[in-house]
């Protein structure tokens, strides 16, 4: 189904513990991971690619629970 309010509510919260700002990244259009609305604007549909982006180094544990989550999700 792609990344709907549930999990894009998950990921914002996720998110949301990082020190730096986190960005999901489709096609080149970039959305605040703590946003709801800017994750769900992206419209990712199950199989598109999407990247995850952290600005702090020490955020690599928010990243990897994003990952997960996008995972469980397909």
């Amino acid at each position: 189904m792609g990344i709907h309010a549930r999990p894009a509510a998950m990921i914002a919260k996720a998110a949301a513990e990082a020190v730096g700002e986190v960005w999901l990244v489709r096609d080149g259009e970039k959305a605040d991971a703590t946003s709801i609305i800017d994750i769900l604007t992206l419209g990712c549909a199950c199989g598109a690619e999407v990247e995850i982006e952290v600005e702090d180094a020490s955020d690599r544990p928010v990243l990897d629970r994003i990952f997960e989550l996008i995972e469980e999700d397909e």
